[in-house]
């Protein structure tokens, strides 16, 4: 009997120490973790064709399923509001939808700390590019 209690604490600890080990804030091999580079706030500048550029905040959180993101004061709409962007990879979809009776769709791209958006609201077309 004393060897079965040795190997428990044995078993025990091994398992104890594991549970110690520091986590990895992105893994790409996590299910969900394509989304993790996104979160967090952002400067956009956003450019409207023959407009001088605006620049404002947004804060991208994560919610519900392992590619969904919310994105508020998208498109410089407001805080409260926000947008639904679905991640795949790099890339990300901006689904039709409305925010405060405005209409937008587009997709962007993560790379170098970057993110780089081409969408429509409203029927112009706009070009974003975020930092952190």
């Amino acid at each position: 009997m004393t060897r079965f209690n040795h190997l428990l604490i044995v078993l025990g600890s091994i398992t104890f120490l594991a549970s110690c080990a520091e986590d990895s804030s992105f893994d790409p091999n996590i299910p969900g973790s394509d989304r993790d580079k996104f979160v967090g706030s952002w400067l956009c500048k956003e450019t409207i064709s023959g407009s001088a550029p605006n620049t404002f905040t947004i804060t991208i959180a994560k919610h519900g399923e392992e590619d969904t993101l919310y994105v508020y004061n998208f498109n410089n709409l407001g805080a409260p509001d926000y947008a639904v962007w679905l991640v795949a990879g790099n890339s990300v979809v901006i689904p039709a939808q409305t925010i405060t009776q405005v209409s937008i769709q587009g997709s962007g791209v993560y790379s170098n700390d970057k993110i780089t958006l081409n969408y429509s609201s409203d029927g112009d077309q706009i070009t974003a590019s975020c930092t952190q």
